[in-house]
Formats: structure tokens, sequence, C-alpha cells
């Protein structure tokens, strides 16, 4: 599975769902760890032992509405000062966590280019089809966690040209 990658970051792709994902999913559900805490591996009476790797907050709305059975991977990607991923779109749905520095998430909308940084502890859900480029803008590198929840076969993004109201 070829991944998207930034033009001098790194990438580390993951075949399923990931611990993070799992320990964030349980922690929101027990009102645990916020966004930027730190904690430690969480043992279970009798289960196994939890270790958040990430935490952000991320504004809705939210739908991930698969019928079917779906491929899900987690990457970390690096950002080096001036990486971009190039204008895209995913197949299926994608949660990211920022988990360190700033990006800049741009797409087009109502013939507009709009723009938001978002920083560490803070984190952005892309729906499929939606148009955007992610960036580091700033002077230090950044690194965001991404799940994919992709359809059987399909590629994680597909590679689009700039939207006319971003050139």
């Amino acid at each position: 599975m070829r991944l998207p990658i930034p033009t001098r970051g790194a990438l580390v792709a993951g075949a399923a769902l990931t611990a993070a994902v799992a320990a964030a999913l349980v922690f929101s559900s027990l009102g645990g760890a916020a966004a930027g805490a730190t904690a430690g591996p969480t043992p279970a009476a009798s289960g196994p032992s939890i270790t958040p790797l990430a935490a952000a907050l991320v504004p809705g709305p939210i739908d991930i509405d698969r019928k079917g059975r779906s491929n899900v991977v987690t990457v970390r990607i690096d950002f080096q000062p001036g990486d971009t991923t190039g204008w895209h779109f995913h197949p299926g749905p994608v949660l990211v966590q920022v988990v360190s520095g700033a990006v800049t998430l741009s797409h087009a909308a109502h013939g507009r280019c709009l723009s938001a940084v978002v920083r560490a502890g803070h984190g952005f859900f892309e729906a499929p089809g939606a148009v955007h480029v992610a960036a580091n803008r700033r002077q230090d590198p950044a690194a965001v966690y991404a799940t994919f929840v992709l359809p059987p076969g399909a590629p994680p993004a597909v590679s689009v040209p700039v939207p006319a109201a971003c050139r």
C-alpha cells in the first residue's frame, strides 16, 4: 500500500488499527486523558495494559459510515519545515491528530481558498473526497498521526491538481 509522503518527511505505516487509536477510544469513553495529558500504561484488573500515544480535540461533525469491510491503517507523518503532502483527497475518512508542532490545512470552498493552522493537541477529520493539502509552514518540525478507514483495495490518497481558488 502506497501512502502520501511529505516531500522530506518520514512515514511509518501499520497494517491494522494500532494501540494509539484503541487507547484514545478507551480513554475518551472513560472520560480519561485530555489532549496534551501524559499518562503511563494503565493496567486493567484482568486485561491488557493500555498506553496512550496521542490525544487530540477534533471538531465535528465526524461521519464514518462503512457498510462493508474496511482497511484501517494508522501512520505517523513527520513534516520538516516546508514539507507538504501536495493536493489530494482520500477514498475513505481520515482522523488526524497533530502530536507536535503545527500544520496548515488548506481546502477550496465556495470559490475561496481556506486555511487553518492546527497545533499539537488538536486534530481534524478529512471526509472522503474532500480535496485538501497539509503543509508545515513553520520553522520547527511537526508530526501527525493519521488513521485511514479505506474500502478494500483503495489507495490511501489520490493526488489532484491545485483547485482554481487556491492557485
